[in-house]
């Protein structure tokens, strides 16, 4: 009897001991703390519409980790041809939290934290999501502007772990915060350029769990949430605002006041000027509608597909460049024809479901122009 207690005993401590190693590695486990990382926007074209990263500070193993999923390999094969196409294989990647905030500090870009206030099975379970995220292939994913970046990623992660209140931030379109992010970022002309790239699809309003694709937009939603934020810290690296530089629509009211201007004149500096304007208008028409029409049909950027803008902004300008030289009749056939197609999109635009900016309004002005001056070249050129 005294044998069977003594082994009683030991099997009750054996229990009570693994049950208290088990409860310290739950408590080591959950000694993690989730923040949310923005960082502002930087100088580079692709740092324009800023970064979300997730930092995870873990008390317990003294680390302190940023995971991001913007992260992509400029030394790819082909990486051009690969962006353009949509195809560009993007992947999560991790590091120190002191190195991360360094890059930024060094780039001189502001870095906004809000740290989450999550349970700690849920804390857990995210990392232990973003530990599977960093083994072999799962490190890597096609990256879409709109549905599939290093912002949504991140919020899916806070929408799936936390109780986020889904408040509307108010946001009316997607083109509107991809375009608007280029002129704010003082790179007014590339903002004209990606609205002249988007088709109808960015022009939809997204629904409560679609708003928040891009940093600032994620951080506004969680600023709606003082429940979910324990903490807010602004970390300044910017020491002065850059210019902004000359919105393109002032330059491009210029040019077509200047180009319809010289169109009345029949002055010889008048005549070189607005044919000079010609080939220019139509060598870079062409190539940005092969731009478009490329982007719309064939690339799998879906922001891209349905561009009404190809109506207007197509390659047969190449065509006409070409005829310029060749044939006038040619030419004033190809000016008739374009400046019809343009009347169409015109009468039709309260019908197109898609936004036309003022700037892209006064491009296709001059277009109307050019288009005009085509249609009139056999029989100015007759005389």
């Amino acid at each position: 009897m005294k044998k069977i207690f003594f082994f009683i005993l030991l099997l009750m401590l054996g229990i009570a001991n693994q049950s208290s190693l088990n409860a310290q590695d739950s408590t080591s486990q959950a000694k993690l703390q989730f923040s949310l990382l923005t960082c502002d926007a930087g100088d580079d074209l692709y740092t324009l519409w800023g970064h979300t990263a997730i930092r995870v500070v873990d008390s317990v193993n003294h680390t302190d980790i940023v995971y991001n999923f913007g992260s992509f390999d400029f030394n790819t094969p082909q990486f051009t041809a690969k962006f353009m196409r949509g195809d560009l294989l993007y992947f999560i990647s991790a590091n120190t939290y002191s190195d991360f905030l360094y890059e930024y500090q060094y780039f001189k870009r502001d870095v906004h934290e809000q740290v989450l206030k999550i349970t700690d099975a849920e804390k857990i379970n995210w990392y232990t999501e973003l530990q599977t995220n960093m083994i072999g292939n799962n490190r890597f994913y096609l990256y879409n502007f709109i549905y599939d970046n290093c912002t949504t990623r991140i919020k899916e992660g806070v929408f799936k772990h936390a109780p986020v209140n889904n408040y509307s931030i108010g946001i009316h379109s997607y083109r509107e915060e991809i375009v608007s992010a280029c002129y704010k970022g003082g790179m007014g002309w590339v903002g004209l350029g990606i609205d002249l790239l988007l088709g109808a699809v960015a022009d939809q309003s997204p629904n409560l769990q679609q708003e928040a694709f891009l940093p600032k937009l994620l951080m506004q939603k969680m600023a709606l949430n003082p429940k979910l934020v324990l903490a807010t810290h602004y970390i300044k690296n910017k020491t002065e605002e850059s210019a902004k530089g000359v919105l393109p629509i002032n330059i491009l009211l210029v040019l077509l006041l200047l180009y319809a201007g010289v169109s009345f004149s029949k002055n010889k500096t008048a005549l070189f000027i607005g044919k000079s304007i010609d080939l220019i208008l139509l060598f870079i028409l062409g190539l940005g509608g092969l731009l478009v029409a490329y982007m719309s049909w064939f690339s799998m950027h879906d922001a891209c597909h349905q561009n009404f803008n190809i109506l207007w902004l197509h390659p047969f300008y190449l065509i006409a460049l070409l005829s310029y030289f060749i044939s006038k009749k040619w030419t004033s056939y190809l000016g008739l024809l374009f400046f019809a197609t343009m009347l169409i999109v015109t009468i039709g635009n309260f019908w197109i479901p898609q936004h036309f900016s003022k700037a892209v309004i006064v491009l296709m002005a001059i277009t109307m122009v050019l288009n005009a001056r085509l249609i009139l070249k056999n029989k100015h050129e007759h005389k």
